[in-house]
């Protein structure tokens, strides 16, 4: 089937943000004198972030009360926003022209919010057909839902669709909702992103990517 849409997840591949989420969480668990590694940030993204306190305070034995947790997820989305607009991967813009060129429909599928999203792409933003953030489904990444959610909303089978991922939880997300991934190790090594159908070093190598693929 022909390539009709190109989606994306946000963090690690649009936007540089994934230092500046885990400088969030680093300050929020500090408060609690746990020292929280930057993979471990990086291993639990696609999850809300409120779900990513939770799993780093199990991984960290830290017994934490709902109220706790919701005070916690206050206060790293303050610090997180509190970063202004974080800058986009070079080449971003251009792969964006690209497909849209190419006649393809473009998505958007990330953990986090979409006001989040709204602030670091902005008028990019306005490029993509589609953006399935955290409000938009139950179920987040590894999940299918969002991934299959983003397909509902572009009206195309996931024969005609490609991901671009950079993280585990989003590439077994993807593949579970049986869409093609392109995996970008912009955060994670290669053997972290093993699943994806193919990888490569940079977003401006991602076209060649889709181009093999469709």
């Amino acid at each position: 089937m022909a390539l009709r849409a190109l989606i994306f997840d946000v963090d690690g591949v649009l936007v540089q943000s994934m230092e500046a989420h885990h400088e969030a969480y680093r300050r929020v668990f500090a408060d609690y004198r746990v020292d929280i590694k930057k993979d471990e940030v990086f291993q639990n993204e696609g999850r809300r972030s409120k779900e990513v306190i939770e799993t780093l305070a199990k991984a960290h034995s830290l017994r934490l009360t709902p109220e706790q947790i919701d005070e916690m997820n206050q206060k790293k989305q303050k610090v997180f926003y509190s970063f202004g607009p974080l800058p986009l991967y070079p080449g971003v813009p251009e792969l964006v022209a690209k497909a849209k060129s190419e006649g393809l429909m473009l998505g958007a599928v990330t953990g986090t919010t979409r006001a989040n999203v709204e602030q670091h792409l902005g008028v990019l933003l306005k490029k993509f057909d589609v953006l399935v953030a955290q409000e938009d489904v139950r179920h987040t990444k590894p999940d299918p839902e969002p991934y299959l959610a983003a397909l509902t909303k572009l009206g195309v089978k996931a024969s005609a669709a490609i991901v671009v991922e950079n993280a585990p939880l989003g590439i077994r997300s993807a593949k579970a909702a049986g869409i093609r991934v392109v995996a970008i190790t912009s955060t994670m090594p290669r053997e972290a992103v093993a699943a994806a159908d193919i990888i490569v070093s940079s977003i401006k190598d991602v076209w060649g990517a889709v181009e093999k693929l469709r």
